[in-house]
């Protein structure tokens, strides 16, 4: 199948076709903002950066302001603090999409759009999630509160369904956790999936946006670790997302309005990792991942809830590589610090899978892919189920990725390397 080049575009998933306004800086800081505050903003927020340093914005053309939080409230001073501990350096058009809820942190510095004037992406972070809660409304994860299941006791995240169980259970587990396991429930269909993707492995074409490439440095090995859009050049994976009774099953426990997202984001895709613990994999974005959401970039206020069923071909588990999640972070805003951790992060669930076993998770959940710790390889096809406003945000081949430099070439730096770049010495 012929497909047209795909390249940058750093306006891709823009606010203003969503009739969102176009904030100017001193009028969203002077009024809107303080309002936003009074009206229970710092109620909600203000908790989670007690204590922290000023944090300071500044746009390109010179206009700025500080972000203080003393006596358990914040507030909004102009001008740059001299203790503040970050200064971020932004334009005025990716502050727009930033407060808008359509660009991240990682959006905005994958995109290239910041300078890091003081501090570093860990500074950044001790603010990032409440000014995500002031701009959008968005809740900041607590990992203090609660998850319970429909009787209102804990809820154990290390449960697994099968298809004959409860449809509400099930509903409720998902929507609860953010996650779900069901055994076996596409075990019929495993090998016959295994040999499409393997096929489609082996047609993989380098230096395109179909698929993300990188090294093995142990074995000296160059191979794709990612297989975008699938289900455009592949007849049984389209037909598994439109016309599978157990994938009409599955995402029906998502209990949203949702359509298979062929052609947007990523569309359907495969996680293939065929090296082990110990071997070292070249740097790319998303061989191995840290914990992150699928709207990781921008655009959760349209796209999310959605979800991702995951399709395990191979067994995952503790002696190859395997999908983490973490428990009740669906909706929520959390800190980037949490990439630090893994089994010690809060609520973090290792999913234990066997080849057929299936996996859904929210997109917007908290999910890992870290290193293999076994020597088995993995392969998970995943189906995607998204809101319908979604193909108005994006169009035909589109993704947020597009706002890398690189994005097309197979060649994407990393987060951190990329804020390296953009960090003052």
């Amino acid at each position: 199948m012929q497909h047209a080049h795909i390249q940058r575009n750093q306006r891709v998933g823009d606010f203003e076709p969503w009739g969102l306004p176009a904030w100017d800086f001193d009028e969203f800081h002077g009024g809107e903002l303080p309002r936003r505050l009074a009206a229970g903003g710092n109620r909600r927020v203000a908790w989670d950066v007690s204590g922290a340093p000023p944090f300071a914005l500044r746009l390109t053309d010179g206009r700025a302001c500080s972000y203080v939080c003393e006596q358990g409230a914040i507030r909004i001073e102009p001008g740059v603090r001299d203790d503040a501990a970050t200064l971020v350096e932004i334009e005025t058009r990716a502050w727009q999409q930033y407060v808008n809820g359509f660009r991240t942190v990682a959006g905005l510095v994958l995109a290239q759009s910041i300078r890091m004037l003081r501090g570093d992406m860990e500074t950044w972070d001790i603010w990032a999630p409440a000014l995500a809660s002031l701009y959008t409304g968005q809740e900041i994860f607590d990992a203090h509160q609660p998850l319970l299941d429909a009787a209102g006791a804990p809820l154990d995240l290390r449960r697994s369904f099968t298809l004959d169980d409860d449809p509400q259970a099930m509903a409720h587990f998902l929507e609860t956790a953010g996650f779900i396991v069901v055994r076996g429930a596409l075990a019929h269909r495993r090998q016959e999936l295994s040999r499409e993707v393997d096929r489609l492995r082996a047609a993989a074409v380098e230096n395109s946006p179909f698929s993300w490439w990188a090294d093995n440095q142990t074995t000296g090995e160059r191979f794709p670790y990612r297989l975008m859009f699938l289900s455009e050049y592949s007849e049984l994976i389209r037909s598994l997302m439109d016309e599978d009774a157990t994938v009409r099953q599955l995402a029906a426990l998502a209990r949203r309005d949702l359509v298979p997202l062929h052609d947007r984001g990523q569309g359907a895709l495969t996680v293939l990792k065929p090296f082990g613990a110990g071997e070292k994999i070249g740097d790319s974005i998303a061989a191995n991942l840290g914990w992150h959401t699928d709207c990781g970039l921008g655009g959760h206020c349209i796209m999310c809830p959605s979800i991702n069923i995951g399709i395990h071909l191979d067994a995952a588990g503790p002696q190859s590589s395997q999908l983490w999640a973490m428990g009740g972070t669906h909706g929520k805003l959390t800190h980037t610090s949490l990439n630090r951790m893994l089994a010690d992060a809060p609520n973090a669930v290792a999913l234990d899978t066997e080849p057929g076993d299936v996996t859904i998770h929210f997109s917007c959940t908290n999910h890992a892919g870290p290193p293999p710790a076994g020597r088995g390889p993995r392969r998970t096809l995943y189906l995607p189920f998204y809101p319908k406003e979604t193909l108005r945000l994006l169009g035909r081949f589109e993704s947020f990725e597009q706002i890398q430099a690189g994005y097309g070439t197979g060649k994407l730096a990393s987060l951190q390397a990329t804020a390296d770049k953009l960090t003052a010495g």
